[in-house]
C-alpha cells in the first residue's frame, strides 16, 4: 500500500506535474494573444495584406460581366492624332461618338484643369501679344471660338462623368472655384454610430475641372485612390467628405448616371460606415467607406478599344450599347500607374473599371460584421486544443495535430473567401498556433533534456553513458531479462585489503576507496567498459554490453594496463603526501614510524598497494538480473566465473594482471578491416595451462604486461628464459627447467613480491621431479589442477 502510494505521488510530481507547467504556459500565451488581438488587430497590418493578396490569387476569376470597357488613348492614337494633351474639340469628338455608339455612361480618368492653348480664342491673343499681330474671327459661333466651351456644350447633352482628383494634404495654393456633383445620401445611424465627417476622408483640397466644364458636366466623381502602406491598391474609397459634403468616386457616380438614379442610403455603424445603399444593391464598405476591391487579374482583363478607332468611327453600331465606359490612357509617359496582387505596374483606369464590375456583379469581399468574433475564436480555440495536446503527446504527434489545424485555419480562410466574399484572417490564429507549439515543445524539450542531466548525472557511476542514452533512445523502462553474447568480464581486486581496514579509520578508508576508485572507474567508462557493481574494494565489470564493441577484449587489457599505471601514480601521490600532527591526527591508533612514517597522510601499506585484474572472454549472459523492484544490470555465466577465479589465481603465482587465452583468441576487424587478435596488440608472458577447480577443461594463463613494443630489456630476457623453462617443464625435464627458471628468476618483475611465477615452478618442478603427474613415458598435457579457488 505504501509503495503504491509513493509511486502515485512519484508519477503525479514528475508526470502531471510538467504537464500542468505546460498546460499554464499555453493558457497563458493563448490569453496573450487574444489580448494582443483585442488591443491593436492590425498591429500585423503588412502581414494581413499579404494574406488577402494570397487568398485572392488562389480564388481569382479573369469572368467579368462585360460591362465596363475602357477606351483608351493609347501609342496608336498619339501617332494618328498627335501628342497629349489634345485639343478638347477632339476630347469632345470621342466624347460624341462614344455617346453614338451606345455608351450607358462615359467616365474620364482626367482631369482638364487649366484651358486649351489651342482654342482659336486663346491663339488669337497670343498672336496680338507675342507678334503685335491682329487677327480678326468673324462668322464663327462662340462654342467653336473655345475648345473648352465646345467640349461643355457636348457634355450637357450626354451620360459624361467628369473625373478630378482629392488631395489630402492642403498645398497651400489660392484654391481656384470648384464645381462638383456631391450626393445627398439617407443617413441610417444605429446607436452610438459615427457621424460620417468624422470617419470618411476628408479631403482639403480639390484638383478639379475647369468650371465652364464642371458646370456643364452632368455628373462627376474623383478618381483618388488610397494605396496601403506597402504602395499596393487593395481597397479604394466610394465616398469622401470635403467641405461639408459627401462626394462619390468615379465608379459610383458612373453607375448613378448611367442608372438615372442619384440617391443613396448610407448605412453607419458603431466605429464607422458599414454600407451604401444604391438602387437595389447593397455595396459593403469598410469603416472608412473603403471598398476591396476583387481583382480579376493582371492588367488586361477588360476589354480595350483605342481611342483612334472610335475617332475613326471604325466600330460597328452600338458597339457601346448598354457598355460603362471608361477614357484613360496607356501610352508611354501618360500611364496612370497602380500596383496590385496580380500586377506591380497595373493601369489605374482599371482599378475604377473593377469597382464597376465588383458592384455590377455583386461579389464583394467583405468583413463580416462577426468577424473578428470568429477571429478570436479561431485564436481561443487553437491556443487552447494546441496547449492540450502539446502536453498530453510527443512532439511529432502534436506536430502533426498543429499542421492539420494550421491547414484547417488556412483552408477555412480560403473557402469562406471563395464562396461568401468574406475576409477572414488566420494570421492571428496561425501566430499562436506557431508561437504555443516552438515554446511549449521547446519547454518540453527543456524538460526532457533535465531529465536526461539527471538521469545521466544519477546513474554514470553505475551504467555506462551508452547504456543510459540507450534507455532514454528508446524510452523504456529496464526489464528482467539478458541476452547471450560473447563479452569480456574483467575483476579487480587490492591485495590484502584487510590491512588497510585494520590500520586506518572508517571516514580515511572511505577518503582511501572513493579516491582509489573514482581513478579506475574513470578509466574503465573511457574506454567503454560497464561498471557492475563494487564488492567493497573490488570492481566487477564487463565490455561488449549493452552496445556492441567488437574490440571489446582489445579495450579490457588497454584498461587493465592503464589502471596499473593509474595506481603506479597514485602510490606516487600517496607517498608525497604529508600531513600536520599539530592540525589533524591521523594515525589515531598510534602506530610505529615502520607501520605508519611520521608526517606521513597514508600508512605504509597504501604506499605500496598493489591490485590483481582478472580477464577472461565468452558467450556470456547479460542484461537486468534480480526482482521486479530490485534488479541490476550485470553478467552470469561461466566466463563469468572463470575472469574472477584469474583475479583470485593471479596471487599465487605472483603475477598482477592475469588474462585467459580466450580473450587473447578473440579475432576482430581493426581499422583497416584486416582481422586481428588482442595477441597482435600487447605483450604478455605465458604462465600456465590450469584447470580450475569443478572444470575439467584447462584454460592458458597469460601475465598481461605492456602494449606491443613497450618490453624492457630485461623483460625481453625474462620472456625468453621463462619460455625456454616452459617448454623444459612441459617436456617433463625437471632439472633443466628448474636451472631455466632459477635463471629468470633474477628477471622478475616483482622481485619483492611473496613469490614469482619462478618459484612457483621451481617449486612445482621439485615435487614432480620426485613424484612426477604420469608414469615415466607416458605423454603429459602439461595441465595444472588447482585444488582451491
Amino acid at each position: 500500500m505504501r509503495l503504491g502510494f509513493r509511486r502515485l505521488r512519484l508519477w503525479l510530481k514528475t508526470q502531471l506535474g510538467g504537464r500542468i507547467a505546460v498546460l499554464m504556459t499555453g493558457v497563458c500565451i493563448t490569453a496573450l494573444m487574444l489580448l494582443f488581438y483585442l488591443w491593436n488587430p492590425f498591429s500585423l497590418r503588412g502581414l494581413v495584406y499579404k494574406v488577402y493578396d494570397e487568398l485572392l490569387i488562389q480564388t481569382h476569376t479573369r469572368e467579368t460581366t462585360g460591362v465596363p470597357i475602357i477606351i483608351d488613348i493609347d501609342e496608336k492614337s498619339l501617332e494618328k492624332f498627335g501628342q497629349w494633351p489634345w485639343p478638347r474639340y477632339r476630347v469632345a469628338m470621342l466624347l460624341a461618338l462614344a455617346q453614338r455608339y451606345g455608351a450607358a455612361a462615359v467616365g474620364l480618368d482626367i482631369v482638364f484643369s487649366e484651358p486649351d492653348r489651342t482654342s482659336p480664342r486663346i491663339l488669337k491673343e497670343r498672336l496680338a501679344e507675342d507678334l503685335k499681330v491682329r487677327m480678326n474671327i468673324s462668322g464663327l459661333p462662340d462654342a467653336l471660338l473655345d475648345n473648352d466651351v465646345l467640349l461643355a456644350e457636348n457634355l450637357r447633352h450626354g451620360p459624361f462623368v467628369l473625373g478630378y482628383h482629392f488631395n489630402f494634404e492642403s498645398s497651400g495654393s489660392n484654391e481656384k472655384a470648384c464645381t462638383l456633383h456631391p450626393v445627398k445620401p439617407v443617413i441610417l445611424s444605429s446607436a452610438g454610430a459615427a457621424a460620417p465627417e468624422d470617419v470618411l476622408y476628408n479631403a482639403p483640397e480639390a484638383i478639379c475641372n475647369l468650371q465652364v466644364l464642371g458646370e456643364a458636366a452632368p455628373s462627376s466623381g474623383f478618381f483618388t485612390t488610397v494605396p496601403d502602406i506597402d504602395g499596393m491598391l487593395r481597397r479604394t474609397p466610394l465616398i469622401i467628405y470635403f467641405k461639408g459634403n459627401i462626394y462619390p468616386s468615379l465608379a459610383l457616380a458612373m453607375l448613378m448616371q448611367a442608372s438615372g438614379n442619384s440617391q443613396i442610403t448610407l448605412k453607419m455603424k458603431e466605429g464607422g460606415v458599414e454600407s451604401i445603399k444604391f438602387a437595389d444593391m447593397v455595396i459593403p464598405l469598410d469603416e472608412r467607406g473603403r471598398m476591396l476591391l476583387k481583382y480579376r487579374g493582371k492588367g488586361g482583363t477588360f476589354d480595350y478599344i483605342s481611342a483612334a478607332d472610335i475617332l475613326e468611327q471604325k466600330l460597328k453600331p452600338n458597339a457601346l450599347k448598354g457598355r460603362l465606359v471608361l477614357i484613360g490612357t496607356s501610352a508611354a509617359g501618360l500611364k496612370d500607374l497602380r500596383a496590385q496582387p496580380f500586377d506591380p505596374v497595373f493601369p489605374g483606369v482599371e482599378a475604377h473599371a473593377t469597382v464597376l464590375d465588383t458592384i455590377l456583379a455583386g461579389d464583394f469581399i467583405t468583413r463580416p460584421w462577426y468577424a473578428r468574433a470568429l477571429e478570436f475564436n479561431a485564436i481561443l480555440l487553437v491556443g487552447l486544443i494546441s496547449t492540450i495536446i502539446l502536453s498530453l503527446t510527443g512532439a511529432m504527434p502534436a506536430l502533426v495535430a498543429c499542421i492539420i489545424m494550421g491547414a484547417g485555419l488556412l483552408f477555412g480562410a480560403k473557402w469562406s473567401f471563395a464562396t461568401h466574399g468574406f475576409f477572414l484572417s488566420p494570421l492571428t490564429a496561425m501566430f499562436t498556433l506557431i508561437l504555443n507549439f516552438s515554446l511549449l515543445t521547446l519547454m518540453k524539450f527543456r524538460r526532457e533534456e533535465g531529465h536526461k542531466k539527471f538521469l545521466t548525472a544519477t546513474f554514470k557511476s553505475y551504467l555506462s553513458p551508452e547504456l543510459i542514452e540507450e534507455m532514454i533512445a528508446e524510452r523504456t523502462m529496464p526489464e528482467l531479462g539478458g541476452e547471450a553474447r560473447i563479452m569480456t568480464a574483467y575483476f579487480t581486486d587490492i591485495q590484502k585489503f584487510s590491512t588497510f581496514s585494520e590500520i586506518l579509520t572508517a571516514p580515511q578508508l572511505v577518503e582511501l576507496l572513493n579516491e582509489y576508485l573514482s581513478a579506475m572507474t574513470d578509466i574503465l567508462i573511457a574506454d567503454g567498459g560497464t561498471l557492475d557493481k563494487y564488492e567493497g574494494d573490488a570492481i566487477i565489470a564487463f565490455f561488449g554490453a549493452p552496445l556492441d564493441l567488437p574490440d571489446h577484449t582489445l579495450r579490457a587489457c588497454k584498461v587493465a594496463l592503464a589502471m596499473q599505471n593509474s595506481l603506479l601514480a597514485l602510490r606516487r601521490k600517496w607517498l608525497a603526501e604529508t600531513y600536520d600532527p599539530t592540525v589533524e591526527d591521523r594515525n589515531t591508533k598510534r602506530y610505529p614510524p615502520e607501520v605508519w612514517p611520521h608526517g606521513s597522510k597514508w600508512p605504509v601499506n597504501v604506499h605500496n598497494m598493489c591490485m590483481r585484474i582478472g580477464i577472461n572472454s565468452g558467450e556470456m549472459v547479460v542484461g537486468n538480473m534480480g526482482s521486479a523492484i530490485r534488479m541490476n544490470y550485470t553478467m552470469m555465466g561461466d566466463p563469468v566465473n572463470l575472469a574472477a577465479r584469474l583475479e583470485a589465481g593471479a596471487k599465487q603465482f605472483g603475477i598482477y594482471t592475469a588474462v585467459s587465452g580466450h580473450t587473447l583468441d578473440v579475432s576482430f576487424k581493426d581499422t583497416r578491416g584486416g582481422m586481428v587478435t588482442v595477441r597482435d596488440y600487447v605483450e604478455t608472458r605465458f604462465i600456465d595451462r590450469i584447470a580450475v577447480v569443478g572444470k575439467s577443461e584447462p584454460v592458458e594463463v597469460y601475465e598481461l604486461v605492456a602494449l606491443k613494443g613497450e618490453l624492457s630489456e630485461t623483460e625481453h630476457s625474462l620472456f625468453d628464459l621463462f619460455a625456454s623453462g616452459i617448454t623444459l617443464y612441459q617436456a617433463q625435464q625437471w632439472d633443466k627447467a628448474i636451472a631455466a627458471f632459477t635463471e629468470a628468476k633474477a628477471y622478475e618483475r616483482f622481485p619483492d613480491a611473496q613469490t614469482t611465477p619462478s618459484d612457483v615452478f621451481i617449486k612445482r618442478c621439485l615435487q614432480y621431479r620426485e613424484n612426477p603427474p604420469v608414469p615415466t613415458g607416458e605423454p603429459w598435457d602439461g595441465v595444472y589442477r588447482m585444488t582451491s579457488k
